[in-house]
């Protein structure tokens, strides 16, 4: 019964968990819809906005071209000498030429003392106005000051606006009068050739330095308005060009439409999609859940028959040919399970028997020897015979304690470590290999790191095995053994440095296996492999290398405790 209850409550949990799926993709879907038409809409205002940008920045430009090529006009018009002569008929002359030959509507010269000279114009009787005073004209005294000076237009009774271009005259260096050329700025297509360049619907507003409109072409439709505006650089003529928002949100409606449209199908799409997935898979899961929850509860005798599509069937078969074969493994699982127990047993009374029978009797083997050695006469072969008696003894119970100290490795969880400081395990170790090989200069190089390792108390054989491992392999009178400490920051690296014969590269490895043994050694080959192994198993290193200028370095590496 409570295994069903948690088999329909993990259902429920799968049913609503695939509902809110359904949920949140609609909702994601909502959302990237309306953040996407957002984003368009955005998108249309700045690009319009930056195409008005550009109609405005083009059209100033265009428009200082024109009112730059009608000052270059003039300027050239005045470097004619005949305009200098004043009140002559080829000042006249000159002076009608230079109207046919431009846009100009009409020009006059004016002498130095503000006197006009000549006039010509296409409308009226500009004659009358010759001899008339000039002087307190602004384009006269700004071309007489010396620059070419375009005037503020100004509005005729006929509704025209007229723009009037003065420049000096010179003669010999000297600024003997004025040349005023006066412009229609509504004859021709002065301003329709800016307004053509437009887009149908924007609009352009051409307003003078003193802030009067002087052109206006409204743009359609003309409400909700978006405006740039800019200056021209000689005259200061403010450039307006509009546009209505009105195209833009229309556009954006119809896009709005469509993606709601596109959305309602897409939700609609998704919802039939979940009820056929709904029916036709989620009703399996009760029974697949319910046997997986056999299986974790360890009944792997369980057995599920599920219903549907052939991907249901094969997972039917998948999960009843997988309950089988853990049914299996875990029988041999058992079977393995007993018989490392007995192994393990058999492993401890070894390791008792290695720990007290063995070494007792070997302790005692020594001792005898020891009290025969004083009966033994001395270079006899009774002495001889004695000394490998005792060689072999000694040779015995190191074999004995190497042996205990591999039982205790293969007794010893891995898992089962604490934080070790190293100075004190290395400082017993040099101090108990001193005792025994009252020859060797063993020495302990530096100040070892005050940070800990993870290791357990079997620590201390790695270091033994690698220390007398180099006393026992000297070829020197006597041996030197150097242990050093160091921090790199990750690890902790101890190196033991010897002045012996070295190891060849070709056996640099093959140093650590089982049973190996250096040359001439006495050892029983097995304390490297023991060191190698134990360093493995706190996830450390061990290698070695060329001492310099002789000997070997092993160098072993363990992990700092966090």
């Amino acid at each position: 019964m409570l295994r069903s209850l948690k088999s329909d409550t993990q259902s429920m949990k799968t049913k609503r968990l695939f509902v809110l799926l359904l949920a949140l993709i609609a909702v994601v879907l909502s959302a990237s819809v309306i953040v996407g038409f957002q984003h368009h809409k955005n998108a249309l205002y700045t690009h319009e906005q930056a195409e008005l940008e550009q109609a405005t920045i083009h059209v100033q430009s265009e428009l200082d071209e024109q009112l730059d090529a009608l000052q270059r006009t003039t300027e050239i018009g005045a470097t004619n000498s005949e305009l200098t002569r004043h009140g002559s008929q080829s000042q006249q002359r000159t002076l009608e030429t230079f109207v046919d030959r431009s846009s100009f509507a009409g020009a006059s010269v004016i002498a130095a003392n503000g006197t006009m000279t000549a006039i010509v114009a296409d409308s009226g009787r500009p004659e009358a106005t010759v001899g008339d005073d000039f002087g307190d004209r602004v384009y006269f005294q700004r071309a007489m000051a010396g620059e070419t000076y375009v005037s503020e237009p100004i509005e005729a009774k006929s509704g025209n606006y007229i723009l009037t271009i003065s420049t000096p005259l010179s003669e010999n260096g000297t600024r003997v009068g004025t040349l005023n050329a006066a412009f229609h700025l509504d004859d021709g297509d002065f301003f329709t050739q800016f307004v053509s360049t437009l887009e149908d619907e924007q609009g352009l507003t051409i307003g003078s330095q003193s802030g009067e409109r002087i052109y206006t072409a409204a743009p359609s439709p003309n409400a909700d308005l978006m405006e740039r505006q800019t200056t021209l650089s000689e005259t200061n003529w403010t450039v307006s060009v509009s546009e209505s928002r009105v195209p833009i949100q229309e556009r954006s409606r119809e896009l709005s439409m469509l993606q709601g449209s596109a959305l309602v199908f897409v939700l609609g799409t998704l919802s039939l999609f979940g009820w056929w997935v709904y029916r036709r898979n989620l009703a399996q899961l009760d029974g697949l859940l319910a046997g997986f929850e056999a299986l974790e509860n360890k009944d792997y005798q369980t057995r599920i028959s599920l219903e549907g599509a052939d991907e249901w069937q094969r997972i039917e078969h998948g999960f009843n040919q997988l309950s089988r074969t853990l049914d299996g493994h875990m029988r041999e699982r058992k079977a393995y399970e007993q018989r490392l127990e007995r192994q393990r047993n058999d492993l401890e009374t070894l390791n008792q028997v290695l720990r007290h029978d063995i070494r007792n009797d070997l302790q005692i083997v020594l001792a005898y020897g020891d009290l025969l050695a004083d009966h033994v006469e001395a270079d006899s072969d009774s002495e001889e015979y004695l000394e490998t008696l005792q060689d072999s003894a000694s040779q015995a119970v190191e074999l004995t304690k190497t042996a205990r100290e591999m039982a205790d490795v293969m007794l010893t969880n891995p898992d089962d470590r604490q934080q070790l400081f190293l100075s004190p395990v290395i400082t017993d170790v040099v101090e108990d290999v001193r005792s025994q090989y009252t020859n060797a200069a063993v020495s302990i190089e530096g100040r070892a790191p005050e940070t800990a390792v993870l290791a357990n108390g079997m620590l201390e054989s790695v270091f033994r095995n690698l220390v007398k491992n180099a006393v026992q392999h000297s070829d020197k009178a006597v041996p030197e053994v150097t242990v050093s400490m160091h921090d790199d920051g990750s690890d902790i690296i101890v190196r033991v440095a010897d002045n012996g014969p070295g190891i060849p590269d070709d056996r640099k490895d093959e140093i650590f296996g089982k049973g190996e043994r250096g040359l001439d050694s006495a050892g029983t080959g097995l304390g490297l492999y023991l060191a190698q192994t134990l360093v493995d198993a706190y996830g450390g290193d061990i290698w070695v290398e060329d001492n310099d200028p002789e000997g070997a370095v092993f160098v072993v590496t363990l992990p700092k405790a966090e």
